[in-house]
């Protein structure tokens, strides 16, 4: 039997892309979320995945994957939705909203991670946000 390859979500809320990913056939290893009820859900949804539950600003690429014991494993995809309320065409779109920070450490964590690719949620207003300079 072949391995399943390697997920880890960030941001995962209760586990939407956990439940798609795990349909699609990837081993999510784990997940990374702040909020309680959240993290609360995720184990209860997903008891084989384990859910670090730690503020992201505080974690890097290796502290993750030695936490989730896959050390030295090649992760296939990082996937996750950081929160989007300040880029979105339905809100403010506020450049003082703290949360808009959110999205450099999502990258800085695939960047320090390196899986073969990401999957990142995408909210309508995030690409022309600041002229697309946000994403550059």
């Amino acid at each position: 039997m072949l391995n399943k390859p390697i997920a880890i979500d960030l941001f995962a809320g209760a586990g939407g892309l956990t439940l798609g990913f795990e349909m699609a056939g990837f081993s999510v290893k784990g997940s990374i979320e702040l909020d309680d009820h959240a993290c609360d859900a995720h184990k209860k949804n997903f008891p084989d995945c384990r859910v670090i539950k730690k503020d992201i600003t505080s974690l890097n690429g290796n502290e993750i994957l030695k936490e989730l014991k896959i050390a030295g494993e090649q992760v296939d995809v990082v996937i996750g939705g950081p929160p989007c309320q300040g880029f979105s065409l339905a809100g403010k779109r506020a450049s003082d909203d703290i949360r808009n920070e959110l999205l450099n450490e999502y990258a800085r964590i695939v960047l320090e991670i390196l899986p073969r690719f990401f999957v990142m949620e995408n909210v309508k207003g995030l690409l022309s946000y600041k002229s697309g300079d946000v994403l550059a």
